[in-house]
Protein backbone atom coordinates (compact mmCIF):
# COMPACT_ATOMS: atom_id res chain seq x y z
CA UNK A 1 0.00 0.00 0.00
CA UNK A 2 1.09 3.47 -0.75
CA UNK A 3 0.32 6.52 0.72
CA UNK A 4 -2.21 7.38 -2.07
CA UNK A 5 -3.95 4.16 -1.77
CA UNK A 6 -4.91 2.80 1.62
CA UNK A 7 -7.50 0.67 1.03
CA UNK A 8 -8.06 -2.78 2.03
CA UNK A 9 -7.36 -5.70 -1.65
CA UNK A 10 -10.29 -7.41 0.59
CA UNK A 11 -13.16 -4.83 2.12
CA UNK A 12 -15.51 -7.87 3.16
CA UNK A 13 -15.99 -8.48 7.49
CA UNK A 14 -15.24 -11.57 9.14
CA UNK A 15 -19.15 -12.57 9.64
CA UNK A 16 -19.67 -14.60 12.97
CA UNK A 17 -21.92 -17.05 11.99
CA UNK A 18 -19.72 -18.40 8.98
CA UNK A 19 -17.58 -21.32 10.42
CA UNK A 20 -17.08 -25.07 10.43
CA UNK A 21 -16.29 -27.12 13.37
CA UNK A 22 -14.76 -30.66 13.15
CA UNK A 23 -12.83 -32.92 15.55
CA UNK A 24 -11.73 -36.12 14.59
CA UNK A 25 -13.08 -37.61 17.65
CA UNK A 26 -16.33 -36.07 18.32
CA UNK A 27 -18.59 -36.50 14.98
CA UNK A 28 -21.55 -34.88 16.86
CA UNK A 29 -20.48 -31.73 17.64
CA UNK A 30 -20.22 -30.51 14.10
CA UNK A 31 -23.78 -30.17 13.74
CA UNK A 32 -24.37 -29.16 17.32
CA UNK A 33 -22.09 -26.64 17.54
CA UNK A 34 -23.42 -22.98 18.55
CA UNK A 35 -20.60 -20.93 18.80
CA UNK A 36 -16.73 -21.12 19.25
CA UNK A 37 -14.15 -18.75 20.51
CA UNK A 38 -11.15 -18.82 17.99
CA UNK A 39 -8.28 -18.80 20.58
CA UNK A 40 -5.97 -15.60 21.47
CA UNK A 41 -1.98 -16.22 21.78
CA UNK A 42 0.46 -13.86 23.97
CA UNK A 43 3.86 -14.65 25.29
CA UNK A 44 5.49 -14.50 28.95
CA UNK A 45 7.83 -10.85 29.41
CA UNK A 46 11.31 -10.84 31.25
CA UNK A 47 11.53 -8.40 34.02
CA UNK A 48 14.86 -6.77 33.70
CA UNK A 49 15.96 -5.07 36.85
CA UNK A 50 17.50 -1.37 36.74
CA UNK A 51 17.68 0.82 39.47
CA UNK A 52 15.18 2.93 37.89
CA UNK A 53 12.86 1.38 36.14
CA UNK A 54 12.03 -2.16 35.69
CA UNK A 55 12.30 -3.36 31.41
CA UNK A 56 10.74 -5.75 29.83
CA UNK A 57 12.04 -8.23 26.97
CA UNK A 58 9.98 -10.61 25.06
CA UNK A 59 10.34 -13.77 26.81
CA UNK A 60 10.38 -17.49 24.86
CA UNK A 61 6.90 -19.65 25.52
CA UNK A 62 3.77 -18.72 23.54
CA UNK A 63 0.81 -19.29 25.72
CA UNK A 64 -2.43 -20.39 24.18
CA UNK A 65 -5.96 -19.16 25.25
CA UNK A 66 -8.44 -21.71 25.42
CA UNK A 67 -10.91 -23.05 23.12
CA UNK A 68 -14.22 -22.59 24.28
CA UNK A 69 -17.37 -24.21 22.56
CA UNK A 70 -21.28 -23.85 23.10
CA UNK A 71 -23.32 -26.82 21.50
CA UNK A 72 -26.80 -27.78 21.62
CA UNK A 73 -27.52 -30.78 23.75
CA UNK A 74 -29.98 -33.31 21.43
CA UNK A 75 -32.40 -35.49 23.36
CA UNK A 76 -30.22 -38.48 22.56
CA UNK A 77 -27.47 -36.27 24.24
CA UNK A 78 -24.98 -37.86 21.50
CA UNK A 79 -22.52 -34.77 21.64
CA UNK A 80 -22.94 -34.18 25.12
CA UNK A 81 -22.10 -37.83 26.06
CA UNK A 82 -19.20 -37.85 23.43
CA UNK A 83 -17.61 -35.42 25.73
CA UNK A 84 -18.33 -37.05 29.07
CA UNK A 85 -17.08 -40.64 27.98
CA UNK A 86 -13.79 -38.85 26.66
CA UNK A 87 -13.16 -36.91 30.00
CA UNK A 88 -14.81 -40.24 32.00
CA UNK A 89 -12.03 -42.62 29.65
CA UNK A 90 -8.81 -39.91 30.77
CA UNK A 91 -9.48 -39.65 34.55
CA UNK A 92 -11.34 -43.63 34.65
CA UNK A 93 -13.00 -42.81 38.17
CA UNK A 94 -13.73 -46.55 38.79
CA UNK A 95 -11.70 -48.47 37.23
CA UNK A 96 -8.52 -48.76 34.68
CA UNK A 97 -10.40 -50.71 32.28
CA UNK A 98 -12.06 -47.18 31.42
CA UNK A 99 -8.95 -45.56 30.33
CA UNK A 100 -8.09 -49.15 28.09
CA UNK A 101 -11.77 -48.21 26.52
CA UNK A 102 -10.07 -44.61 25.29
CA UNK A 103 -9.36 -47.04 22.26
CA UNK A 104 -12.30 -48.03 22.09
CA UNK A 105 -14.24 -44.70 21.79
CA UNK A 106 -11.84 -43.60 19.40
CA UNK A 107 -12.60 -46.45 17.08
CA UNK A 108 -16.64 -46.03 17.75
CA UNK A 109 -15.94 -42.56 16.56
CA UNK A 110 -14.28 -43.67 13.33
CA UNK A 111 -11.13 -41.98 14.57
CA UNK A 112 -7.80 -44.09 13.48
CA UNK A 113 -5.04 -42.90 16.09
CA UNK A 114 -2.57 -41.16 14.23
CA UNK A 115 0.76 -42.52 14.33
CA UNK A 116 2.59 -41.26 18.27
CA UNK A 117 -0.78 -39.88 19.05
CA UNK A 118 -2.19 -40.92 22.51
CA UNK A 119 -6.31 -42.47 22.26
CA UNK A 120 -6.53 -39.13 25.25
CA UNK A 121 -6.37 -36.34 22.42
CA UNK A 122 -7.28 -35.62 19.11
CA UNK A 123 -7.00 -33.53 16.73
CA UNK A 124 -9.44 -30.32 15.48
CA UNK A 125 -10.09 -27.74 12.89
CA UNK A 126 -11.50 -24.45 12.49
CA UNK A 127 -12.66 -23.63 9.06
CA UNK A 128 -13.38 -19.59 8.55
CA UNK A 129 -16.12 -18.93 5.62
CA UNK A 130 -16.43 -15.99 3.41
CA UNK A 131 -19.92 -14.52 2.69
CA UNK A 132 -20.24 -17.09 -0.10
CA UNK A 133 -19.81 -19.92 2.05
CA UNK A 134 -16.23 -20.40 0.83
CA UNK A 135 -13.32 -21.58 2.64
CA UNK A 136 -10.74 -18.54 3.73
CA UNK A 137 -8.84 -19.88 6.60
CA UNK A 138 -8.29 -22.74 8.38
CA UNK A 139 -7.39 -23.23 12.26
CA UNK A 140 -5.77 -26.71 12.81
CA UNK A 141 -5.18 -27.74 16.77
CA UNK A 142 -2.99 -30.63 17.82
CA UNK A 143 -3.63 -32.71 20.75
CA UNK A 144 -6.61 -31.25 21.75
CA UNK A 145 -8.60 -32.76 24.84
CA UNK A 146 -11.49 -31.80 26.97
CA UNK A 147 -10.96 -29.93 30.55
CA UNK A 148 -14.35 -28.62 31.36
CA UNK A 149 -18.06 -29.95 30.00
CA UNK A 150 -20.29 -27.91 31.97
CA UNK A 151 -23.93 -28.64 33.36
CA UNK A 152 -26.91 -27.84 31.55
CA UNK A 153 -30.29 -27.12 33.08
CA UNK A 154 -33.66 -29.15 32.29
CA UNK A 155 -36.72 -26.82 34.06
CA UNK A 156 -40.49 -27.29 33.88
CA UNK A 157 -40.92 -23.84 33.67
CA UNK A 158 -38.91 -23.41 30.05
CA UNK A 159 -41.06 -23.78 27.01
CA UNK A 160 -40.62 -26.51 24.19
CA UNK A 161 -39.15 -23.80 21.97
CA UNK A 162 -36.05 -23.42 24.72
CA UNK A 163 -32.96 -24.64 23.21
CA UNK A 164 -30.74 -26.46 25.83
CA UNK A 165 -27.28 -25.98 25.36
CA UNK A 166 -23.92 -26.48 26.97
CA UNK A 167 -20.13 -25.47 27.14
CA UNK A 168 -17.12 -27.32 26.67
CA UNK A 169 -13.48 -26.62 27.15
CA UNK A 170 -10.50 -27.93 25.85
CA UNK A 171 -6.73 -27.66 25.98
CA UNK A 172 -4.64 -28.18 23.01
CA UNK A 173 -0.70 -27.81 22.42
CA UNK A 174 -0.59 -25.39 19.39
CA UNK A 175 -2.31 -24.33 16.26
CA UNK A 176 -1.40 -23.74 12.90
CA UNK A 177 -3.28 -20.96 10.58
CA UNK A 178 -3.48 -21.51 6.98
CA UNK A 179 -5.02 -19.79 4.50
CA UNK A 180 -7.18 -21.72 1.86
CA UNK A 181 -7.24 -19.28 -1.10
Amino acid sequence: MTALNRNPANPNFQHPNKFQLNFSRLPNMQYFCQSVSIPGISMSEVPRNTPFVDIYSPGEKAIYDLLNVTFIVDEELQAWKEIHDWIRGMTFPTDFKEYQNLELLNKQAGLRTAVGLQPQYSDATITLLSNANNPTHKFTFYEVFPTTLSTFVMSASDTPDTTITADVTFRYSYYNIDKMN
